[in-house]
């Protein structure tokens, strides 16, 4: 996230009306950031990532998981579901590079319920 003073001194060009609105926009969206509600292909709340929920394999083999997102993603950033009791972070390991459709894993726990933030 940017820094509001860095927004706002590139924001100084601008009439002085649209400056200050846009400054005000900024001031309110830049703390308030969030990844929402976690439900299996949701975009977060207002940040451009989407959760993706699932279960490793039943065995350590390789198991893949439809992300939902139209493009390739880039990274992804292990959640917990506050609301779920039992809830855990689940070792995963990237066995080929995610493609448009699926994210590509293997993990020592098995059957184990995990979720991510993919963006």
């Amino acid at each position: 996230m940017a820094l509001p003073g860095l927004v706002e001194t590139m924001l100084g060009g601008l009439e002085a009306t649209t400056r200050k609105v846009l400054a005000e926009i900024f001031r309110y969206t830049l703390p308030n950031g969030r990844f929402g509600p976690v439900e299996h292909q949701t975009k977060s709340e207002n940040l451009q990532a989407y959760h993706v929920v699932s279960t490793t394999a039943t065995s350590t083999g390789e198991f893949s998981v439809v992300h939902g997102m139209g493009r390739i993603p880039y990274a992804a950033v292990p959640t917990l579901d506050l609301t779920a009791v039992g809830a855990q972070l689940v070792p995963l390991e990237v066995t080929r590079a995610a493609d448009v459709q699926r994210l590509y894993f293997k993990s020592t726990s098995t059957s184990a319920v995990f979720s991510l933030l993919v963006e």
